[in-house]
């Protein structure tokens, strides 16, 4: 074979390979070119479990004329998209005023205190609150079916759970990530984004500071214990008492989003609609 051969070969590899560089990036020869990602245009786009590496999960809702941060927690709950609040309310809350203003530590087993359906929490957050939202959020949002504690099962350590529809509501204690216990029933499953460590469950106020916040889960073995997310960890604590309040709510996969540069400075955000 002679070197004038091997030489002619060489050339018109590389000739053929500057032609095929060339129709590539002339976007000829019908050769596949890399698709560029398209900007998310629903919020299931930016979901947690959807794990977009190009899109934050945060979507701002608008409250009282404000707009608020809210993770974009799952694409998945009961085939919508869960929102639940970043911060806490400004305002703590009891989950049941006591019956007993003069003793308010005195609950009677009757009372029920710990019962989340129809309970001063779950008539506010679904009154008072969600005539806060804005119009965007409200023709999107959907009514959920979660699960509670049946009463029947509170004070006898019992395992029963129900389903009540609500457009707003707690998570669970589950849902926040709580591992699963003798003392108190399962409600829902566990969202991705609370697992692993505490500091993931842990909320805090607008200012930063942090502070324990209400579950919807009753302790089983009692009628007037609820599990509190803490600082540093979950335990049971009395309905009076006042704490945080972490709403959560779900709307339609396919509900629009937009981006805005006017609400966080130097920033593009997510918001639900056109804003």
């Amino acid at each position: 074979m002679s070197a004038n051969y091997i030489f002619v070969k060489v050339k018109k590899f590389i000739c053929g390979m500057a032609v095929l560089f060339v129709a590539v990036l002339l976007g000829g020869c019908n050769l596949p070119l890399p698709l560029t990602p398209q900007p998310p245009t629903t919020i299931a786009d930016i979901a947690y479990d959807t794990r977009r590496r190009t899109a934050d999960y945060r979507v701002y809702i608008e409250e009282n004329g404000q707009f608020v941060p809210y993770l974009v927690v799952t694409a998945n709950h009961n085939d919508n998209v869960l929102l639940v609040r970043e911060f806490l309310l400004d305002e703590t809350m009891h989950f049941n005023p006591s019956p007993r203003p003069h003793n308010p530590g005195l609950w009677a087993s009757q009372d029920y205190g710990a019962y989340y359906e129809d309970s001063y929490i779950d008539i506010f957050l679904n009154s008072n609150f969600i005539d806060t939202f804005g119009g965007a959020a409200r023709e999107a949002m959907v009514l959920s079916n979660i699960e509670i504690t049946d009463k029947s099962s509170m004070g006898v350590a019992g395992r029963v759970s129900k389903h009540i529809y609500r457009y707003v509501f707690l998570l669970s204690s589950i849902e926040l990530g709580v591992a699963e216990s003798r003392i108190t029933v399962s409600e829902g499953k566990r969202l991705d984004i609370f697992a692993g460590k505490f500091a993931r469950r842990v909320a805090r106020f607008s200012n930063g500071k942090e502070h324990p916040y209400w579950t919807r889960t009753p302790q089983n073995s009692e009628t007037y214990r609820v599990m509190v997310i803490g600082v540093d960890a979950a335990g049971p604590g009395t309905p009076h008492t006042l704490l945080g309040v972490r709403p959560s709510f779900a709307v339609y996969r396919n509900t629009p989003i937009t981006t805005r540069n006017d609400i966080v400075e130097g920033e593009y955000v997510f918001v639900v609609g056109g804003g």
